[in-house]
C-alpha cells in the first residue's frame, strides 16, 4: 500500500550490503534514492529493529542526582539512625529532593528502614504526675460522667413527608 515502486532484489540487497557496512539509514537512503521508512524496513525484515544511527554510540543519560560521593556520605550518615531524610538532605547540603534522598536510602540493602518516634519520651515526674491525676479523678468521675455525648448527623437524605389523611 506504498506510493513509491517496491524494491527490488538488487535494492534491498545493496541496502543490506551499506547497513552491515555500518552506514546510516539516512545516508543509505540518500545513495538508493529511497525514502528512510522504505530503507528502515528492508533491514527490518533482514536483521531485525535498528534505529535511525548507524554506529553502537551509547544514547544520552540523564545526569545522577547525586555524585558517588555524596551518595557515600549521605549513607555513612544516614547508618548512624539518628537523623530522617529532611535532616540528612539539609546536614550533608545536597541539592537532591527529599523523596531523591529516601530513594537512595531504600535501595541499599544494610540500611533498615524504621520510622521514627515523634515524640519525647516520658521522663519518671511526668510518669508520677499522670498517675497521680487518674487516682483522684478515679473515684471521683464528676464531669466525665454526665456531660452528654457529642454526636451530630454528618448525613441527611431528602426531606421529610407527611402524609394527611382527611376529607
Amino acid at each position: 500500500m506504498g506510493r513509491g515502486k517496491a524494491l527490488t532484489d538488487q535494492e534491498h540487497w545493496w541496502i543490506i550490503g551499506l547497513h552491515d557496512g555500518g552506514v546510516s539509514l539516512h545516508e543509505i537512503s540518500r545513495k538508493t534514492g529511497r525514502s528512510r521508512t522504505s530503507v528502515r524496513k528492508a533491514i527490518k525484515t533482514e536483521r531485525g529493529p535498528q534505529s535511525d544511527s548507524g554506529g553502537d554510540k551509547p544514547s544520552a543519560v540523564r545526569r545522577a542526582a547525586l555524585t558517588e560521593r555524596e551518595v557515600r556520605l549521605l549513607v555513612r550518615t544516614a547508618a548512624t539512625g539518628e537523623h530522617f531524610a529532611a535532616e540528612l538532605k539539609t546536614k550533608i547540603g545536597i541539592k537532591a529532593s527529599v523523596c531523591t534522598v529516601r530513594r537512595i536510602l531504600q535501595r541499599r540493602d544494610h540500611l533498615v528502614y524504621t520510622k521514627m518516634d515523634r515524640t519525647l519520651p516520658l521522663t519518671v515526674a511526668h510518669k508520677a504526675a499522670r498517675m497521680s491525676w487518674a487516682e483522684e479523678d478515679i473515684l471521683n468521675p464528676g464531669i466525665w460522667q454526665y456531660t452528654p455525648a457529642h454526636s451530630f448527623v454528618r448525613r441527611q437524605n431528602g426531606g421529610g413527608s407527611v402524609m394527611v389523611w382527611g376529607a
